[in-house]
């Protein structure tokens, strides 16, 4: 008897240790078969290599011409999300029939519920993913393409932080790369050679985008269990567009009142009789709108959903670069961030 109920113990304890195990592990890592897991790490690796081109894109805008004055802030945002809306409205079904849904995804029986959670979440994200994109293109006009693609990178130090915080079990071996990578990320700001245009008022502006970037990733990947990518972007994508139109046109109104010479009225004037000048910056606003917003964005639904947020922006850290002594070393320390947190 003793015997028995000592096996009973036994097997009761191991029983409620792989449990915790397998929940713990359920938390850092979505549900996902390996063939899954697999081509999600796939699909971020490659959405990395788009948002990778963001930053010196949108910086490229501005100095793509000394023939038209650079677009404003806002001009430029509300374009992109307009031609990202229009792209995935265009295109969408066809990006959807490619990919499949996240297993993860759990869509209620009453389609009108579905309908509100969508509606919900694209108003939630959107509103997220517009001061991100706003702050990110304010910071890359006051600071350099390189400060502002490795600053945005702490998002890689803020989702898995903000996950630990709020109990979700975080090994300790990654709060030991966040603070390698927070050394990392001092070291490359110190940089001498990386300063020649930069201000600590962009770099700021930029690690407020980064805050901004790492709570709509959070928010998305909740609402990816909950709504198909298609919808959920599209919805997203939506709203972001009518809010920076709005802001956009409320900064042209704001500037015609000041007098005829302001800015986005200038822009638009030279844009005008100069339209081969313009066409650079159309050139961005194409790329950074149908292929960094709305095809990566899509895309990064699923992906997500397969190897969990905290991996995918360690995935997304790899898009920082730079030379310069100081900065070699940040990026050394970075890369060992990312590699074991693997």
């Amino acid at each position: 008897t003793t015997a028995t109920t000592a096996a009973t113990a036994t097997t009761a304890t191991t029983a409620a240790t792989a449990t915790t195990a397998t929940t713990a592990a359920d938390v850092v890592v979505p549900s996902a078969n390996d063939d899954e897991y697999r081509k999600g790490v796939a699909t971020i690796f490659f959405i990395t290599l788009l948002f990778a081109s963001n930053s010196p894109a949108l910086k490229f805008a501005f100095t793509a011409s000394t023939a038209i004055p650079s677009p404003p802030v806002l001009i430029l945002n509300a374009a992109v999300a307009v031609v990202a809306l229009v792209g995935l409205l265009v295109g969408g079904p066809l990006l959807s029939g490619t990919v499949d849904d996240p297993s993860t995804l759990r869509l209620s029986d009453d389609p009108q519920e579905n309908d509100a959670v969508a509606l919900r979440a694209g108003l939630e994200l959107g509103l997220w993913k517009s001061l991100a994109t706003t702050a990110n293109i304010a910071g890359l006009s006051l600071t350099t393409a390189d400060h502002g693609a490795f600053l945005i990178q702490l998002t890689t130090l803020i989702v898995p932080a903000y996950q630990g915080i709020t109990g979700v079990p975080i090994p300790g071996r990654i709060w030991s790369a966040i603070g390698l990578a927070l050394t990392g990320v001092f070291l490359f700001t110190q940089d001498p050679s990386s300063s020649g245009g930069a201000t600590l008022t962009g770099d700021l502006v930029c690690v407020v985008a980064a805050l901004f970037y790492a709570t709509y990733d959070l928010r998305l990947f909740t609402y990816g269990k909950l709504v198909r990518p298609l919808q959920l972007i599209t919805n997203k994508i939506a709203f972001q567009a009518v809010v920076s139109v709005v802001f956009a046109g409320g900064f042209l109104a704001w500037e015609a009142q000041q007098g005829p010479r302001g800015s986005g009225a200038e822009f638009i004037a030279a844009a005008t009789a100069a339209p081969g000048e313009a066409t650079l910056v159309l050139a961005v606003v194409v790329w950074c709108g149908l292929v960094v917003n709305a095809i990566a964005s899509f895309l990064q639904v699923g992906g997500q959903q397969a190897i969990g947020p905290a991996r995918a922006q360690v995935v997304y850290a790899v898009s920082s670069r730079g030379r310069g002594r100081r900065r070699y070393c940040g990026l050394c320390i970075e890369l060992h961030h990312n590699l074991i947190t693997r």
